[in-house]
């Protein structure tokens, strides 16, 4: 194994779990529909609220140069694309209907609709990063606790984009370990100890600057395992900081979802066919990596080639690239690597033993030297 190959498999084998949770799913929708009666506006609200979360969940699910691309949402028979409508939060008057929407719509046909437009679709989230909002104001700054701009993004929809996020319990733990210079600085140590506690793999801290002439200017410093990066954005609209920080929210998180989708997109259902060995232990730890690879979703078929004791010989079929699909294996708690001989795949818990048992290898290689 050459080192390229090493470092992917260590990149695999200490990748974070997958997001929780489902870009088809939008939620957090707020109506507010007023008509000649109760149930008019009801019926009306519904309608919007879901045609919103439809035109949400296409431009999530497509990269923003082939928006142009997109249909025109007054053409769709949008309630035979919805899976799930929940509601929350009603309110009604005489005339008026407020709720709370979640809508989830069913995956293929959303997807194959995409597709029949000639645009890519990215259905598979990049793995969950910790978010750290710390706002610096006329208080000083404020990492901890509750503030305007980490209650913005609570009230975001966090949990079902291409790139989500995943905001930590900031309790005295978190405090100990790490306070608002700590994290504004980047302490590498730090921001490692966090990272460990919630068992991610990048840190994005959020700084929003609220200066008194009613500027809000929000940088993010993106912490990878392997780069490191920025996002800045500033807003003087004359409205007030919360109001700004709505929009630089959805800015941000749609910046980063936009990295994630120019080299996750899988523009065609076209199946690739890639022969690899699967290794386990014992059957238990087959019957696991077998339910993984069907759970994974670029994967289209696995056909069984040849089955011993130890391991299988396996035809995947698959859509994308094998990158991407070493990617999604990845957030499935699979390894996937190349070898001399050829394609493996194996559980993580299964493939720290083989990992060590390289480095070792390599090391008294070149001390052999």
């Amino acid at each position: 194994m050459n080192i390229k190959h090493l470092l992917l498999a260590f990149c695999l084998l200490f990748a974070s779990p997958a997001g929780a949770g489902n870009v088809f799913q939008v939620d957090r929708i707020k109506v507010d529909v007023s008509a000649a009666s109760t149930t008019l506006a009801r019926a009306t609200a519904l309608q919007r609220g879901q045609a919103e979360a439809l035109t949400i969940a296409m431009r999530r699910l497509v990269k923003q140069e082939e928006w142009t691309q997109l249909p025109d949402i007054r053409t769709l028979d949008i309630e035979n694309l919805v899976e799930v409508l929940r509601i929350s939060d009603e309110k009604t008057g005489p005339t008026r209907y407020l709720a709370t929407l979640s809508v989830e719509f069913k995956r293929a046909p959303l997807r194959d609709l995409l597709r029949s437009y000639g645009v890519a679709v990215t259905e598979v989230q990049n793995k969950a990063a910790l978010l750290l909002p710390v706002l610096e104001d006329l208080q000083g700054l404020q990492a901890w606790g509750e503030h305007w701009w980490q209650q913005g993004w609570q009230d975001f929809d966090i949990d079902n984009n291409p790139a989500p996020l995943m905001l930590p319990m900031g309790d005295v733990e978190d405090s100990v370990i790490a306070n608002a210079e700590d994290i504004l600085i980047g302490d590498p140590v730090k921001l490692q100890m966090l990272n460990e506690r919630y068992g991610t793999q990048t840190v994005i801290v959020a700084h929003a600057l609220a200066d008194v002439q009613g500027q809000l200017g929000v940088t993010a410093y993106i912490f990878g395992a392997e780069t490191s990066d920025v996002i800045v954005r500033t807003y003087r609209t004359g409205q007030p900081h919360e109001e700004m920080a709505r929009v630089a929210i959805e800015e941000i998180s749609a910046a980063l979802a936009e990295r994630w989708k120019q080299v996750a997109a899988v523009a065609s259902d076209e199946r690739q066919k890639l022969r690899l060995r699967a290794d386990y232990p014992g059957l238990k730890d087959w019957t696991r990596l077998l339910s993984r690879l069907n759970e994974a979703k670029l994967v289209r078929g696995v056909t069984i080639v040849e089955l011993a004791k130890n391991y299988a010989y396996l035809d995947l079929a698959y859509i994308g690239s094998v990158s991407q699909l070493g990617g999604n294996l990845g957030q499935r708690g699979l390894v996937l690597t190349e070898q001399e001989t050829g394609w493996t795949v194996t559980t993580e818990e299964n493939a720290q033993p083989i990992i060590s048992n390289i480095v070792k290898e390599t090391v008294n290689v070149e001390v052999a030297q």
